[in-house]
């Protein structure tokens, strides 16, 4: 390590502790990886943690079309009334039946937390606000009786992509291996 982080970080560190640690920076990495490759136990532990965290798939739901973000798809009245507007409350609708639809037959609102991972492919290059997209398919799960409350969802995982032919959002509910 280099000395003057050492004196930095361990303002009243002896010459000793110094001098241990002081050194050729290169030399020292190389012995520290050569350690670390001979130690058996530490190096499985190093492997575990470098695994992907163990889930799996519960369900998988697809809700097609260009999504509309919430919190700019709402309005408010000169009374105070919070309403959506037209053209979000149509996205809304449509989307909380495509979900409907892909729900079994018989489903119990999800009462207990959920890992979700959210795949959501735009329809063209516009800057998205990832909070508004979150929070209206949120709104749409729990509209749709997937969860009886959508503070219940939780996005451990989402990527973005482009797909200018087939815009849509990927929804994977996700439950970690115990």
């Amino acid at each position: 390590m280099n000395p003057h982080t050492i004196k930095r970080l361990f303002p009243n560190a002896s010459k000793a502790t110094m001098a241990a640690n002081v050194g050729d920076y290169g030399k020292a990495e190389k012995q520290f990886d050569s350690a670390l490759s001979k130690s058996e136990p530490l190096q499985k532990y190093v492997e575990e943690l470098a695994k992907p965290n163990k889930t799996r798939k519960v369900m998988h739901l697809r809700i097609q079309g260009q999504v509309r973000g919430g919190k700019n798809g709402m309005g408010v009245t000169r009374t105070g009334r919070h309403y959506a507007k037209p053209l979000f409350r149509a996205w809304r609708d449509d989307a909380t039946r495509q979900v409907q639809d892909q729900l079994p037959a018989g489903w119990k609102p999800v009462t207990e937390p959920l890992n979700i991972r959210l795949d959501y492919y735009a329809g063209d290059k516009r800057r998205r606000d990832m909070p508004a997209v979150l929070d209206a398919v949120w709104h749409v799960l729990e509209r749709a009786g997937l969860v009886a409350d959508d503070t219940l969802l939780w996005a451990a995982e989402s990527a973005r992509h482009l797909d200018k032919s087939q815009p849509r959002v990927e929804i994977t509910l996700l439950q970690k291996k115990i």
